[in-house]
């Protein structure tokens, strides 16, 4: 099979659905790729996400995600306080009868 696509200008390539289906391939799937001179080979591979993720711990990954909350948190928790002590003016048009 042997058909004619067009180099997109960020330099992605979109496979024609006939070989997407061919191949079984979805979006979203891994490839890998190999250049032999002037010719591009692709394959499909199976990537276990997990697996990856553990290769490269981050030993400080936890933590940084419960600082971040406790900081998100606190911001909220202030933003509240704040907006307590000196509510919102209520306007005229914020009462439902101003529309009847």
């Amino acid at each position: 099979m042997s058909q004619r696509i067009r180099i997109n200008p960020d330099g992605s390539i979109k496979l024609p659905n006939e070989v997407m289906e061919a191949l079984k391939w979805t979006t979203g799937s891994y490839l890998e790729f190999e250049l032999k001179g002037d010719r591009l080979h692709l394959w499909r591979v199976e990537v276990d996400l997990f697996a990856e993720a553990m290769k490269k711990p981050d030993q400080d990954g936890f933590d940084k995600i419960l600082k971040k909350q406790k900081e998100s948190q606190s911001k909220a928790f202030q933003d509240f306080e704040k907006k307590m002590k000196d509510p919102p003016k209520t306007r005229p048009e914020d009462r439902p009868e101003f529309w009847d």
